[in-house]
């Protein structure tokens, strides 16, 4: 399991786990995230994510379909089930037609496509935060003493 704490701008700290079975797409995955500030964990197959899940708080699972142990579906239910603060799980993949159905039944969040355009995919996790900062509610600042 590969991890790095965050300190670009952008993301701010967003936890992510990418489960990819491709060293090289995982590799370039969690660098990419890095680089906008997310606090990026990749593994290479489900157990792993499962086994990451229970060890660590992520706020976003970036998973592709198509792992070497457990069908992509069946992991997203798993997460989705085990997870005490379910995290928003994204789909990454090249797969097409029924696998993509089966994701978004399981409760994907969203899926995106292999080749895959990043724009997006930061643009979407930039939403993911600001809407998690605005459900927490505005902050309370107290200017100066009370009046009694």
């Amino acid at each position: 399991m590969e991890t790095q704490d965050a300190g670009a701008p952008g993301l701010h700290g967003i936890r992510v786990l990418v489960v990819e079975d491709s060293p090289g797409v995982l590799d370039v995955l969690t660098t990419l995230l890095r680089q906008e500030g997310a606090a990026a964990v990749g593994v290479a197959n489900g157990r792993d994510a499962l086994s990451a899940l229970r060890a660590h708080d992520f706020d976003v699972i970036m998973s592709d379909l198509g792992l070497p142990d457990i069908p992509g579906e069946v992991l997203i239910r798993a997460i989705l089930d085990s997870a005490p603060r379910p995290p928003h799980v994204i789909v990454i993949t090249g797969d097409s037609g029924p696998a993509l159905i089966r994701a978004k039944e399981a409760g994907a969040s969203v899926i995106f496509t292999k080749p895959l355009d990043w724009a997006q995919v930061v643009t979407y996790l930039n939403d993911l935060e600001l809407a998690a900062v605005a459900s927490a509610g505005p902050e309370l600042v107290r200017a100066g003493p009370t009046l009694p």
